[in-house]
C-alpha cells in the first residue's frame, strides 16, 4: 500500500447525523491523494449504519475508541496517519473541494510553515449558509496575531505538517481533565505559530457549523475557563509575549461568547465578563487587529440578509456547484 500524501482524521462523537456530509465533502476534494481516519470516539448512536454508504471507499477506514475527548480522538487520529501531511475534519463540519488543493499548494509554496489554513464560513444543521467572512484585508496570522483574533477559528480550518504537530506533542488532552476542554485546537496552533508563521489562504473554504448544542454554544462558561487555560498555559510557555497580545486576545474571545452566554441567560456574567474586558482593554480600538476584527464583524452581518440560502444553490465564479455533493445525502441514513 503506497502513502498517501494527506491524512484526514475525522473524530466523532455521536455524530452520525452529520459525519455522513463531512465524509462526501472530503471524497468531493480536487486533491485525491489521501486517507480518511474516521476516529469513533465511544460513541453510542448508530455511527455503522452511516459508514455503510461508504462501503467499498478504499481510503477510509475506521477505529475506535473509548471516550478521550476531542483532544483524545485527535490525537488517535494523528498516530493512526500515514501521510506527512495531517488535517483535523470535525464530524459535523466540509470542505469546500479546493480546500485540500489550495491549503497544500501554500505549504508547497512556504516551505518553512507548519500549517496553513483557509477562511470559515457558517452553516446551519441542514447545509444551509448562515453567514461569510467579511475580511476585507487578511487578518494579521502570526503568533501575535493568532493570539488577538484566532483568525484561524476552529479545528477543522487547517493542513498541518505531520512532524510539527508531533513536535508540539499533539493537541493537549490535559485541557479535558482541568475541566477546560474546547480550545485545544487553538493552543496547536499558537504553539506551532511560535515556532513559524502559518500561511494563510484567504478563501472561504470551510464549513463550520454553529450549533445551539456545539461545544462552545451549549456551555459557554466552560468554554472561557478553556479560553482563560490557554491563555495562562502560553503565558507561562512564552513569557516574553507581551501583555498588549493578552489583553487583545481576552478582548476578542469575550466578544465571541457574549451571545451565547446571553443566550443561556447568563446576563450577570456576560455584564461583568464586557466591563471587565473594558477595564483590561479601555483603548482596544488602537490595536489594528481589533479594528479589523471589528470590521470583519460589521461587514459578516450587513452581508446576511435574507433566509438562509441552501449550499447546493451555490455556485462558484466559473459556474461550478461546489456543495452538489450534498444533493445526494438525502438518500443515505
Amino acid at each position: 500500500m503506497s502513502t498517501p500524501e494527506i491524512s484526514i482524521a475525522i473524530p466523532t462523537y455521536n455524530s452520525a447525523w452529520s459525519v455522513g456530509d463531512t465524509i462526501r465533502s472530503v471524497l468531493a476534494q480536487d486533491f485525491t491523494d489521501f486517507e480518511v481516519i474516521v476516529v469513533d470516539d465511544g460513541s453510542t448512536d448508530d455511527l455503522d449504519a452511516t459508514l455503510r454508504a461508504f462501503q467499498g471507499e478504499s481510503r477510509l477506514r475506521l477505529v475506535r475508541q473509548a471516550n478521550a475527548g476531542l483532544a483524545g480522538a485527535r490525537n488517535r487520529g494523528l498516530a493512526e496517519a500515514r501521510a506527512p501531511l495531517v488535517a483535523f475534519l470535525d464530524a459535523d463540519d466540509i470542505w469546500h473541494p479546493a480546500f485540500l488543493q489550495r491549503t497544500r499548494a501554500a505549504l508547497l509554496e512556504d516551505r518553512a510553515a507548519p500549517f496553513a489554513y483557509a477562511y470559515s464560513f457558517r452553516i446551519d444543521r441542514q447545509n444551509r449558509l448562515l453567514s461569510m467572512p467579511g475580511w476585507t484585508v487578511p487578518p494579521r496570522h502570526d503568533f501575535e496575531g493568532l493570539l488577538a483574533v484566532n483568525s484561524v477559528g476552529n479545528g477543522s480550518a487547517s493542513l498541518f505538517r505531520r512532524a510539527a504537530v508531533e513536535k508540539a506533542g499533539g493537541f493537549d488532552p490535559g485541557l479535558r481533565a482541568r475541566g477546560a476542554q474546547g480550545a485545544e485546537d487553538w493552543k496547536l496552533c499558537l504553539q506551532l505559530a511560535a515556532v513559524a508563521q502559518p500561511v494563510l489562504v484567504p478563501e472561504p473554504l470551510v464549513g463550520y457549523r454553529l450549533l445551539p448544542e456545539s461545544m462552545s454554544q451549549s456551555d459557554p462558561v466552560r468554554q472561557l475557563r478553556a479560553v482563560r487555560a490557554v491563555l495562562a498555559d502560553i503565558a507561562q510557555i512564552y513569557p516574553a509575549t507581551p501583555n498588549w497580545a493578552f489583553r487583545n486576545a481576552q478582548t476578542t474571545l469575550i466578544g465571541w461568547l457574549l451571545p451565547a452566554m446571553l443566550r443561556k441567560g447568563e446576563v450577570a456574567l456576560a455584564a461583568r465578563l464586557l466591563a471587565e474586558s473594558y477595564l483590561l482593554n479601555p483603548f482596544w480600538f488602537r490595536s489594528r487587529d481589533l479594528r479589523s476584527l471589528h470590521w470583519q464583524k460589521i461587514t459578516t452581518a450587513l452581508r446576511r440578509t435574507g433566509p438562509p440560502i441552501a449550499l447546493t444553490d451555490l455556485t462558484d465564479p466559473d459556474g461550478r456547484r461546489p456543495y452538489s455533493f450534498l444533493a445526494r445525502s438525502s438518500a443515505s441514513p
